[in-house]
């Protein structure tokens, strides 16, 4: 005669919650948009995310960046300037940190610790920086 082990379900129980519950929130990311290049870099918000990709033009000497929304739609895509005022960072230095302290989908942040700012809204985001860094003291 067999006798029944509550303990069973219970485990099965719990190994289903814990699929239900906690899968998802241990290494999944968002599905990338078919439109996103594969070299695209996710980046993770307090609560969104978006891709960054970047290029260096060496005919041009300089950084073109392309930053896509959650859906897959172009935010920016266009040349990037460093906020440092240096030169353009060249393909080896075109490392996208998606750790950075400082990340938002208005700019591209390296591992090396630079800053790249779309050109189009350069002064803008420049004093931003300023602003948050302590650069600036002007509210």
């Amino acid at each position: 005669m067999r006798i029944p082990r509550p303990r069973r379900g219970l485990a099965k129980l719990l190994g289903i919650t814990f699929l239900a519950l906690g899968f998802p929130l241990v290494g999944c990311e968002p599905a990338r948009p078919n439109n996103i290049p594969q070299d695209s870099v996710l980046v993770t918000g307090a609560d969104e995310h978006w891709w960054e990709r970047c290029s260096y033009d060496q005919k041009e000497n300089l950084d073109h960046c392309q930053i896509f929304n959650a859906g897959g739609d172009v935010i920016w895509n266009e040349a990037f300037l460093p906020y440092d005022g240096g030169k353009a960072a060249n393909e080896t230095d075109l490392m996208i940190d998606s750790n950075a302290r400082l990340k938002s989908w208005q700019f591209v942040c390296l591992k090396n610790g630079r800053i790249l700012l779309p050109k189009s809204q350069f002064e803008k985001f420049k004093e931003f920086l300023d602003r948050r860094t302590g650069k600036s003291r002007t509210p």
